[in-house]
């Protein structure tokens, strides 16, 4: 997911087959903290959005796992369970 090239939007997935992808903003760390606050531990929850902010930022995986302590994979991980939830998200806030 390279954010830098959408201006700091996130490409999400949707269920409309004539527009499969969508650009959303970054969510702030509320609607993120809603996204995994339940499924993590705190620490893991700043590390994770920590992470996030780092690939808006335009930081490659490597360098993430470089200055995290992660792997990765676990980094790639990360970054699919965000927009897999981010997608569910909009999904259920935006239907009538």
């Amino acid at each position: 997911m390279n954010l830098r090239a959408h201006n700091g939007r996130v490409p999400i997935t949707t269920t409309n087959p004539d527009n499969p992808i969508r650009l959303v903003d970054f969510p702030s760390k509320e609607i993120f903290t809603s996204l995994f606050g339940s499924r993590v531990t705190a620490e893991n929850l700043e590390r994770y959005y920590l992470v996030m902010l780092g690939r808006l930022g335009g930081s490659t995986l490597r360098q993430l796992a470089n200055t995290t302590g992660l792997s990765v994979e676990r980094i790639r991980q990360i970054e699919a369970k965000f927009l897999r939830a981010l997608s569910r998200y909009y999904e259920r806030t935006e239907r009538p």
